[in-house]
């Protein structure tokens, strides 16, 4: 998609962008959708302050900005970032129902167990059921070689229509379905999210990229038409198990609002290029980004990749050494990248990744903005001294032990207490912190304000918890910097040793902030 200049900017608009975040001079609403002819963010929907701070980012450091920036590009994470919800989580949901497997019975077992240790622990005391990671792996082996007998055998394009309503029936589905999908969530809570999730892609063992590709654009296609819902899987009790019944929710519905579409839009017509960097999967993101028409303003993206046969399949072991992004090519098309990233792209590895594969076709510079909502982004939207703002979307329950608990604090804290605006933070050395809410009802949007409406509530929640509270207060009080903020609350404390009665912190080792160029 070729850039369009936008025309000369009146001296009285300059002024405007560089002395206020509050200027509305050029954001005159528009009903819905991008709008093509805008080179600004001009949609309602937004919170007024990140609004006002993207606009004013590109006009200052976009190709016509009052102080362009040399090549300048922007990383995006995807899951409930760039959408909301998780849309892998979603996409192994939809896997699990249509039963999109390459994986012959005799394999499913070592695919299952590869990557985890200590598989004999028991894990009872997690909630999810009796037993150790082997009981759980006894019981959905079983299950998979009772429907691989009677309805396989399985492909990666999933049963057929006619058997879906059939095969969802069958009390086997249920405890194969319900056991693996609370699996996932297991391994998180009781290993990390480092083994978690490389962990969860190989279920794709025995696919090709495309093949995963394909499964996830119909995945999205299915669910981001639906309004948010939390769905109830049990196991059942007719089948005799180690790890006995089990109940697991998850929520139904994915979607990238009209907002990111405009915004993706605006920085890429102003010549700030659009990135992603996510822990889902590369088939799953160039899919996402495809079925919710953002590809034209793309450039590339990283994620996570696996190993392949001498046939192109996946295999069950994460691809350290070869693992690459995508570039996303203006005829709707997609290409490997040729330089890996050597780092899963998540918490450190996403700044170790864009070092390695973004970095180099910009002067070996970071990136100028960062988008977020976790502790898996925090690294690579703190650590760049490049980052001129970071928008963090506010999921409102993310606790003082998550990055986007605390990144959430500290927009607060910048915006009230410090009164930066972008000119401001970046005038004192510093990255601009701004926090988006969103509403998770119905088909998911965001809104005017800071604060997220929860699903299931019609209340706006800034803080779920009491603790991002605390430490916020800590913060005013002490009147820290955010050098201060960010290279303090992020180590991991305990209570009584933090100045709390609470555990504080997310990381072990913190490079710091700033501190990768």
């Amino acid at each position: 998609m070729e850039h369009r200049r936008h025309c000369f900017l009146p001296l009285i608009l300059i002024i405007c962008l560089l002395m206020t975040t509050g200027c509305r001079t050029f954001q005159a609403p528009i009903s819905g959708g991008v709008n093509e002819s805008s080179t600004y963010l001009v949609r309602e929907d937004w919170a007024d302050d990140v609004k006002s701070s993207l606009n004013e980012l590109i006009a200052t450091y976009g190709k016509d900005g009052t102080a362009p920036a040399d090549r300048p590009y922007a990383v995006f994470d995807f899951d409930n970032t760039s959408s909301i919800f998780d849309v892998e989580e979603q996409l192994v949901v939809y896997q699990l129902q249509v039963m999109a497997f390459a994986l012959q019975p005799d394999d499913l077992r070592m695919v299952l167990l590869s990557g985890l240790t200590d598989v004999d622990r028991d894990l009872t005391d997690f909630g999810y059921g009796s037993g150790s990671l082997n009981d759980w792996v006894d019981d959905i082996d079983y299950a998979y070689g009772a429907l691989w007998e009677k309805y396989g055998p399985f492909t990666a394009k999933g049963v057929d229509a006619d058997k879906l309503a059939e095969i969802q029936a069958d009390p086997f589905w249920k405890e194969f379905s319900t056991k693996m999908r609370a699996l996932y969530s297991l391994v998180y809570d009781a290993q990390s999210a480092i083994i978690a999730y490389p962990w969860v892609t190989y279920w794709f063992t025995g696919m090709t990229e495309e093949e995963v590709y394909e499964l996830s654009k119909e995945a999205f296609a299915a669910y981001m038409d639906v309004d948010t819902s939390v769905v109830t899987w049990t196991s059942p009790e007719s089948i005799q198990s180690k790890t006995g019944v089990v109940h697991f929710e998850w929520t139904s519905g994915i979607q990238v609002t009209e907002n990111i579409r405009e915004l993706w839009h605006a920085l890429d017509i102003n010549g700030i290029d659009v990135w992603v960097c996510s822990a889902s999967c590369t088939g799953a993101i160039r899919a996402a980004i495809d079925t919710f028409g953002l590809h034209d303003y793309c450039t590339g993206m990283l994620g996570m990749t696996n190993e392949t046969d001498a046939d192109g399949k996946y295999i069950a072991e994460f691809d350290a050494e070869a693992g690459c992004g995508f570039y996303a090519n203006k005829d709707g098309s997609w290409t490997r990248m040729e330089r890996p990233t050597k780092a899963q792209t998540l918490g450190v590895g996403k700044v170790t990744a864009i070092a390695n594969a973004i970095a180099p076709e910009y002067n070996n510079h970071g990136p100028i903005a960062g988008f977020m909502d976790s502790t898996g982004d925090f690294n690579f939207c703190t650590e760049f001294e490049t980052l001129r703002l970071v928008v963090c979307f506010n999921r409102a329950n993310r606790k003082v032990t998550d990055g986007g608990g605390l990144i959430a604090e500290l927009a607060v804290y910048q915006k009230e207490t410090l009164g930066y605006d972008l000119k401001k933070a970046n005038d004192a050395g510093d990255t601009l912190y701004v926090l988006q809410g969103r509403d998770e009802n119905g088909r998911r949007t965001l809104r005017s304000s800071n604060k997220t409406i929860l699903f299931g509530s019609e209340e706006e929640t800034l803080f779920k918890n009491a603790d991002n509270d605390a430490q916020l207060q800590k913060m005013i009080d002490d009147r820290m910097t955010t050098e201060d903020i960010l290279d303090y609350w992020s180590l991991k404390s305990i209570a009584g040793e933090n100045s709390f009665e609470f555990d504080s912190g997310f990381l072990t080792e913190y490079a710091g902030y700033h501190s990768h160029p």
